[in-house]
């Protein structure tokens, strides 16, 4: 089969616009849907130079696309409005690509002509179809978090503060809003695993017995299993499988130290740390949140990630966050004059 009709029958099937000149830029290829942007039969364009079909004043120019193309030797993007106009499409993108030789040598460009309006609406709609499904991801979540609050109130109201202080460090850190949704949902389930932790050990007041402290110790692996099964765009389930790993080494499941550990599992870390010791459980009563900052601070770098433990101090001791209230942050002490 001819290389060259294989290649000529695919372009024609593409959706958007391509040409293809030669070093010289002629016009040695069109495919129909350019022909129906620039409102031109094939006759009309083969054989000739591309500036003498568009007749724009950065035609032939160093600010051309296809010079860009040319003199650069890299893919060129430019918005049609800067460029030149078409009998079709009002808005339109093009995409020059240089082609090179077996030596490296430009021997001509595949310019790509895409309808901008109509990629704008596809990205629309991927965005809805993506909003779509965080909101469906997060009714699930939701869900799962009700059913513990169900079983064990404790830990569910545990789970609501420890999420409120992971969006705030995380906020304090710089997070894209869609990574602060994933660690919000980790956090909203964090102790999923503990689902399955008999209830006369959650609840039953006083210290716990080693064996009752290993099965307490097995709910970041029960939860990793029951979440690693759903395919969720965030690493939600090494998070919080994760969250209860330690920088040097020192936690579990599985003694994970250092880079090894997830920065949202960090995050997930020092939030429930710190919420555990300021509020009080069955089994022991609230030492205090100034005895959880003395924690992240005599560990901070050691057990607890460094740039976590000051996210979490700025936020507890400089800008007022509160777990109870809805509003938490107030302005930053001025120093006095």
């Amino acid at each position: 089969m001819n290389s060259q009709v294989d290649w000529e029958t695919i372009f024609q099937g593409f959706p958007d616009g391509l040409m293809v000149t030669d070093a010289d830029f002629t016009v040695r290829f069109v495919n129909n849907a350019f022909l129906r942007v620039i409102g031109k039969k094939a006759e009309e364009v083969l054989k000739r130079k591309c500036f003498e079909i568009f007749h724009h004043h950065m035609c032939d120019t160093p600010g051309c696309p296809l010079a860009e193309a040319r003199s650069k030797g890299q893919l060129k993007v430019i918005d049609s409005q800067k460029h030149c106009k078409t009998a079709n499409w009002s808005s339109w993108t093009i995409t020059a690509t240089p082609i090179l030789d077996a030596e490296g040598r430009f021997s001509g460009v595949v310019e790509k002509i895409s309808d901008a309006l109509m990629l704008q609406k596809a990205q629309e709609a991927l965005h809805y179809s993506q909003e779509r499904m965080r909101k469906t991801m997060g009714a699930i979540i939701q869900a799962v978090s009700m059913t513990i609050e169900k079983r064990d109130p404790y830990t569910a109201g545990h789970q609501r503060r420890v999420t409120k202080l992971c969006r705030a460090i995380a906020t304090e850190l710089g997070f894209s809003w869609s990574r602060i949704q994933g660690l919000r949902m980790a956090a909203a389930i964090h102790d999923l695993g503990k689902i399955l932790v008999p209830a006369a050990i959650l609840n039953r007041p006083g210290p716990m017995s080693e064996p009752e402290m290993a099965i307490i110790r097995m709910h970041p692996t029960t939860a990793h299993d029951i979440l690693s099964k759903i395919a969720f765009p965030w690493p939600l389930a090494e998070t919080v499988y994760q969250h209860h790993e330690r920088m040097d080494g020192s936690g579990y499941p599985r003694g994970l130290k250092g880079d090894e550990i997830l920065l949202e599992a960090r995050i997930l870390a020092v939030a429930d740390v710190v919420e555990s010791m300021a509020f009080a459980r069955p089994y022991r009563p609230s030492v205090g949140l100034s005895a959880a900052v003395d924690e992240i601070k005599s560990q901070r770098g050691v057990r607890y990630d460094t740039q976590v433990v000051d996210a979490c101090l700025r936020l507890l001791l400089e800008k007022g966050f509160d777990f109870e209230t809805k509003t938490w942050l107030r302005p930053s002490p001025q120093p006095s004059s």
